[in-house]
């Protein structure tokens, strides 16, 4: 039977908001086994998942659950209560619960020579984050302070959180990336307070770089229908966020930067004035992007193109319009039907390669459904050109 994808997504948001119900009310026998649920269903869509952003989503939540699971049932901590529920074994009061930490120390090993293309993307980010350090005397002649804050907008999988790593490997700092799963929550009053945690944290490190990922999930338009946050949340937001680059230290750099896929549903107090006023439109690769992800894909197995009906400049112009995530997901079904047929030859005793063929590629072009649509692209043509 195949897998019924949006049924899983749907059961595994059910099972999330059992749990969260169910130990809001200190019901944690029965959170626990709503817990066990969704740990299961988000490593089935993980396994499940076609693009790899998706998988990779799925991946960090499964392991955030079942990150909670350990501290629930061995140290007692209810995320979803301001006090624990278990005592310590000795009959006495509860340990003091730990402060979350959402940023990690050491900086990513990937830079801006590992993101394919976006050329005039990485000389914006060069211009605005990279270059103040090396030349700060230069910058403040002309600027107040250093630091920006960028809005990253653009289709789905073309890579905005690996350009945002990136950023943070050149700078060599302290990052953290936040969704809405780390800051929305049902009490009343614990959503601002968990923003200004996340600032405060930040402001610890000299230089640091903060990514606010799926940005309208967290503050879309006040007017929209999907509006989920409250004047509270997006004023804490705001609030922290004027202070943030306010330093005039030559040797610290402070980035925020917000991701989107819908940068139009965004509330209009995030991106006027200095707030995400840098606009990097993160768009699909172009030839020679996609040239460079091909190439990528076999670059430590060049003989699963030996003797071959395609090359890796065919495969790049029939990715024209698909995203970087839908081209990594399409070359691993691709060679997952090319090692079918190389596991059934060697039941048969044949030991011989089998390589990458037209036929194959073919075969899950044609049954893939291409993320990005045409029309979703004229969106983000208008939202660039201040048409919407």
């Amino acid at each position: 039977m195949a897998f019924n994808y949006e049924m899983k997504y749907h059961t595994y948001e059910a099972a999330l908001s059992k749990v969260k119900e169910l130990l809001m009310l200190e019901d944690v026998e029965n959170g626990l086994f709503y817990l066990d649920k969704a740990i299961s269903l988000s490593q089935e869509l993980a396994n499940n998942s076609e693009v790899i952003e998706f998988k990779n989503r799925f991946i960090t939540e499964n392991r955030k659950l079942i990150q909670i699971k350990k501290n629930l049932k061995e140290k007692g901590i209810n995320p979803f209560l301001k006090k624990e529920t278990v005592k310590s074994s000795g009959g006495g009061a509860p340990e003091k619960e730990e402060r979350i930490k959402f940023f990690k120390k050491e900086p990513p090993s990937i830079t801006l020579e590992d993101v394919a293309g976006l050329e005039d993307v990485k000389r914006e980010i060069k211009l605005n984050v990279i270059l103040p350090l090396k030349n700060p005397e230069l910058y403040y002649k002309y600027k107040d302070s250093v630091g920006c804050q960028i809005l990253m907008f653009g289709p789905p999988g073309c890579g905005k959180s690996f350009v945002a790593e990136a950023i943070a490997g050149e700078l060599k700092c302290a990052y953290a990336i936040i969704n809405s799963f780390d800051i929305l929550d049902k009490y009343v009053g614990e959503a601002p307070k968990k923003i200004k945690a996340i600032f405060d944290e930040a402001m610890e490190y000299d230089n640091c770089l903060l990514f606010f990922d799926e940005l309208d999930s967290l503050f879309a338009s006040r007017e929209s229908e999907d509006s989920t946050h409250t004047k509270d949340v997006l004023t804490a937001f705001l609030t922290c966020l004027s202070g943030f680059n306010s330093n005039k230290d030559p040797k610290k750099i402070r980035v925020i930067i917000g991701a989107t896929n819908r940068p139009w549903a965004l509330d209009t107090a995030l991106i006027r004035g200095k707030r995400f006023d840098t606009h990097l439109y993160i768009t699909l690769p172009d030839y020679d992007a996609r040239h460079f992800l091909v190439s990528k894909a076999f670059k430590n197995h060049m003989e699963l193109l030996d003797n071959t009906d395609i090359t890796i400049e065919e495969m790049t112009k029939r990715f024209d319009g698909y995203s970087g995530a839908d081209i990594s997901s399409i070359l691993d079904k691709v060679k997952t039907k090319a090692l079918e047929q190389a596991l059934l030859n060697q039941k048969e005793g044949i030991e011989e390669n089998v390589p990458i063929c037209m036929k194959y590629f073919d075969e899950v072009m044609n049954s893939y459904r291409n993320s990005v649509s045409k029309e979703s692209l004229k969106y983000f043509e208008q939202f660039r050109n201040g048409d919407i």
